[in-house]
C-alpha cells in the first residue's frame, strides 16, 4: 500500500512536511487524527483520506467549513499530486517534493508531445510554499485536464451515464450556437455574447450539474427530490 505525504503551507503547523501517512487516516482537530490540525475552524473529524482501486479519495465529513480543493468546495474527490487542501485555515499541499517535481516533468513531457515542442504552463498550476493567496483568480480545480470516467460499470449504469452526459452536451451545445461573437475591429478573440434567456439557461446546465454531484455523492440528496 503506498504511502501518502502532505506538506502543510498555512496554518499553525505551517511548514511541517507529514509523510509515510497510511491511508485510511482522517484529518481533524482532535488527537485521535491521522493529521491533526491545530484550528477552531477545523471540526473535530474533518475529512477522510482513503484508498480504493489505486486512487486516493478525499471526503468531506459533513464538516462545519467545508473542505477546498485547488479553492474549489467538495464533497468528494479523487486527490492528484500537487492539489491544494484548504481546511479551515490550513493548506494542505498533497505530494512530496520528488513527487511533485516527478509529476511536473511528467506533465511537461505531455505538453511538449501535444504542442509541438510548446510548453506553456500557467502561474496558477501548482502554488508555491510562500505565494500569496488574497486577490488571486481561483486555480483550475482540475490542472491536468478532465478527469477520467469510471470503468467497469454496468450496461445500465453506461446508459444512465452517457445520457446524463449528453443532456449537458446538448444544453451547451443550443446556448453556444445561439450566441453571438461581438467582433472588434483589431481584436483576434472578439467577445462573445449570449442573451439573457440563453444564460439562465447555462446556469440551468450548472444546476444539474451540482445535482448530479450532490446525488452522486450523497444519495440521500436524490430521495429527498423524489
Amino acid at each position: 500500500m503506498a504511502t501518502l505525504t502532505f506538506q502543510i503551507l498555512e496554518g499553525m503547523e505551517r511548514g511541517h512536511i507529514l509523510s509515510g501517512l497510511q491511508p485510511p487516516i482522517t484529518i481533524g482537530r482532535e488527537e485521535d487524527n491521522g493529521v491533526q490540525l491545530n484550528d477552531e475552524r477545523v471540526s473535530r473529524f474533518h475529512a477522510k483520506i482513503q484508498e480504493d482501486d489505486g486512487q486516493i479519495i478525499l471526503t468531506d465529513l459533513e464538516s462545519t467549513n467545508g473542505t477546498r480543493v485547488n479553492g474549489h468546495p467538495v464533497q468528494m474527490h479523487v486527490l492528484r499530486v500537487g492539489d491544494q487542501v484548504s481546511i479551515g485555515r490550513c493548506l494542505l499541499l498533497y505530494g512530496s517534493r520528488e513527487e511533485i517535481e516527478e509529476h511536473i516533468q511528467s506533465r511537461r513531457g505531455r505538453l511538449q508531445e501535444s504542442e509541438g515542442g510548446t510548453v506553456t504552463f500557467d502561474s496558477d498550476d501548482i502554488r508555491q510554499p510562500g505565494d500569496p493567496l488574497d486577490g488571486e483568480e481561483l486555480p483550475r480545480m482540475f490542472p491536468d485536464g478532465a478527469p477520467p470516467l469510471p470503468g467497469g460499470l454496468r450496461p445500465v449504469q453506461i446508459a444512465q451515464l452517457s445520457d446524463a452526459l449528453a443532456h449537458v452536451h446538448d444544453r451547451l451545445r443550443s446556448v453556444i450556437e445561439r450566441g453571438k461573437s461581438q467582433g472588434e475591429k483589431g481584436l483576434e478573440a472578439p467577445p462573445f455574447q449570449v442573451d439573457w434567456v440563453d444564460w439562465q439557461k447555462l446556469l440551468q446546465v450548472e444546476m444539474d450539474l451540482s445535482q448530479y454531484i450532490a446525488s452522486v455523492t450523497d444519495p440521500d440528496v436524490g430521495d429527498e427530490e423524489d
